[in-house]
């Protein structure tokens, strides 16, 4: 643990000793107020070191998958019983009851209708809303072949009124894939302590990308800058690669001679999510002039023969089977938890923003402590019992 977290405890330490002070020499607080002070204190401080951590290593990365089958959801109109209580009384007087009674009425609830698409991901299942368009698509290229998907499902456990409430799926039966990525949060202390890492500085006008984050999750960003390879078929390569070698595979095309284009990209990215295997190339009319691939793995001589095969052949569809088989034989995915001792330095505007809080949270509490009814001894102020035998 970094010096600087103990420092979010040692302030909450300031408000606990103020709160002992004012204990021992304030008859109106009590010593409950003084426990309760302190744990406010420190719950703030937890609070404020998670928020600090969290924001300075929460981090995304890329999954890779396929779907595996679609449903239709029809429109239907469900009939329940709903429950409800009222209250009345008869009688006056000494006479008078009170009566409970349940009685029921007849409702309606229409479930529009929508459709899905079921992804894998190797170790997850998802599932993504589609419209009815790519519903149909994906159903054609499946083969057409409805099957009996169940009954949808209710809140309410009545039953069909109108409309149609099986669920219709097709699954694959010709084996042509769509490849889908999905994002996974993980903590990334590379990202919060990058000073941990020998990564050279980027000029302010170097070329280079922002990390893909495929926000079209049946189409990838993954290809960047100018390439001859088709995306579908790099999609589909990473289709098979993900859930196999939890591998998320980028390639980033530049039209310049430029070496340091590639490890400028690598200090751009911080070496890539943990999942990231990115290769880098330059060309021009006549051909690749240099690679660079770079990521977290555990055997670094996949990188390095991924950067012989970028160097040796054009770059189009022929060459992914090469990088294929290269990343099924030899790529080994970075043990994360060798970072682990990597501690986490919170910054400036945490602990300013902590002792705000924490100023306006102890002076709150302190001043209903001084005020409120009770005293050292647990009783009521004099002022209260005066108050209450005014009032009577």
């Amino acid at each position: 643990m970094s010096s600087g977290i103990y420092l979010f405890y040692l302030i909450a330490l300031i408000p606990s000793i103020i709160g002992a002070v004012l204990f021992m020499n304030n008859k109106a607080v009590h010593w409950g107020e003084w426990i309760g002070g302190t744990a406010i204190a420190f719950l703030v401080s937890g609070i404020m070191h998670g928020i600090a951590i969290y924001s300075m290593s929460a981090d995304i990365e890329t999954w890779s998958g396929k779907i595996t089958h679609v449903s239709h959801f029809p429109r239907w109109v469900e009939q329940y019983r709903q429950s409800h209580t009222r209250t009345y009384t008869t009688g006056s007087g000494d006479n008078k009851t009170t009566h409970t009674e349940t009685y029921y009425t007849t409702e309606y609830d229409t479930h529009s209708e929508y459709w899905k698409a079921y992804l894998n991901f190797g170790a997850i299942n998802e599932d993504r809303q589609i419209d009815i368009n790519t519903f149909n698509q994906i159903k054609a290229n499946f083969g057409n072949k409805v099957e009996d998907g169940g009954k949808q499902s209710s809140d309410h456990g009545g039953h069909r009124s109108s409309g149609d409430n099986n669920i219709y799926t097709t699954h694959n039966r010709t084996g042509y894939v769509y490849p889908v990525t999905t994002i996974k949060h993980f903590e990334n202390k590379i990202k919060a302590s990058p000073t941990v890492f020998s990564f050279v500085a980027v000029p302010t006008n170097a070329p280079v990308y922002l990390w893909p984050e495929n926000s079209n999750w049946m189409i990838s960003d993954r290809l960047l800058g100018v390439s001859g390879i088709d995306q579908r078929e790099f999609d589909l390569m990473n289709s098979r690669l993900g859930p196999s070698k939890l591998v998320n595979v980028i390639m980033v095309g530049f039209n310049s001679s430029d070496t340091m284009l590639g490890q400028w990209q690598q200090a751009k990215w911080l070496n890539g999510k943990k999942n990231d295997l990115v290769i880098c190339y330059g060309f021009n009319e006549s051909g690749v002039l240099w690679t660079y691939c770079f990521g977290w793995t555990e055997k670094e001589n996949c990188k390095r023969n991924l950067e012989t095969i970028v160097l040796s052949n054009p770059i189009n569809n022929e060459i992914l089977p090469l990088i294929e088989k290269e990343i099924e034989a030899n790529y080994v995915k970075k043990d994360w938890h060798k970072f682990s001792y990597i501690s986490i330095e919170p910054p400036l505007w945490s602990y300013i923003t902590l002792l705000i809080v924490m100023f306006l949270t102890q002076g709150g509490f302190w001043v209903w402590a001084h005020f409120n009814q009770y005293d050292k001894n647990g009783q009521r102020h004099a002022i209260y019992g005066s108050l209450g035998r005014r009032h009577r």
